[in-house]
């Protein structure tokens, strides 16, 4: 069932989400939410504070930018450390680290692995070469494998930004270590790298644009329902939504992936929820 859009005067186009599933028969209190995917040291200090206290939220992985990002979201989970899960990592849509830079980072990692769940952001530079196509992707490419080796080393998951043109590359990468749990956020790409895609054992995750882009709605029809999960990339603004109320938006994408595979809403949400702790071993 589509999620109704209401027009609330004075506010403009808005997705009254709550009230849409009391008329739906379902209800957003008492959910099981996990958001997979999330920036939360971007969110101002009022908004940290009220997505942690949301009580939809039974948990949460936020991924860092750089270094700055990842003590922030440490010391933040030492003030909720049975929801708030993190990843060190460094986001590649920006310019590279130096050496130095690196090396202070993979320290950190290393000093900090027992208080860490994944290696993430990570990945390669799609957008900026989108926009620059003088972008060399050497070195990216060295940073990701060196990223893959720590995550080896210490047995975590990887939390990836790689999507087009760029799967393949990444593929290789992690064919060529061997590495098993890896997961894809908001994944997209072309029908060929999705079927080499499909033979893996990897997860994809889903965003609230799954409500109007087909291509995020083809990965949740073609992609077994025990390998999806549910995310935001708060405070990455979605049409309708607000971006600090990440309830309701991991709402909508649960909604949507039921209405799509034609399956329980409940269901789905339980083993989206299961999908996420087993795979973060939580």
């Amino acid at each position: 069932m589509w999620i109704q859009a209401l027009l609330e005067p004075g506010k403009g186009y808005k997705i009254n989400l709550k009230l849409t599933a009391l008329l739906c028969g379902f209800s957003l209190e008492n959910t099981m939410l996990f958001d997979s995917h999330l920036h939360l040291d971007q969110l101002s200090d009022e908004n940290i504070q009220k997505t942690l206290g949301d009580p939809n939220i039974t948990g949460m992985l936020a991924v860092s930018t750089n270094l700055k990002s990842a003590k922030k979201l440490l010391n933040l989970k030492q003030a909720y450390p049975e929801k708030l899960y993190i990843a060190a990592g460094f986001h590649p849509e920006q310019s590279l680290l130096n050496l130095e830079e690196q090396d202070e980072l993979f320290q950190w990692i290393d000093e900090h692995h027992s208080s860490i769940s994944a290696i993430g952001e990570v990945g390669l530079p799609h957008y900026s070469k989108r926009e620059n196509s003088n972008v060399d992707y050497a070195p990216y490419i060295e940073l990701l494998e060196r990223f893959i080796l720590i995550a080896k080393k210490w047995g975590f998951p990887l939390n990836l930004h790689i999507v087009h043109n760029d799967v393949d590359i990444a593929l290789e990468l992690l064919q060529k270590h061997n590495i098993q749990r890896v997961h894809f956020h908001w994944f997209k790409t072309d029908e060929k790298s999705f079927q080499k895609f499909l033979s893996t054992p990897y997860f994809a995750s889903l965003t609230p644009d799954i409500l109007w882009n087909y291509k995020t709605q083809y990965v949740a029809q073609h992609l077994s329902l025990n390998r999806l999960m549910i995310e935001t990339d708060s405070p990455w603004p979605h049409e309708g939504f607000e971006s600090a109320v990440i309830s309701e938006q991991l709402f909508a994408v649960v909604k949507k992936v039921a209405e799509l595979k034609s399956l329980p809403l409940d269901y789905v949400q339980e083993q989206m929820l299961l999908n996420t702790q087993q795979f973060y071993r939580l």
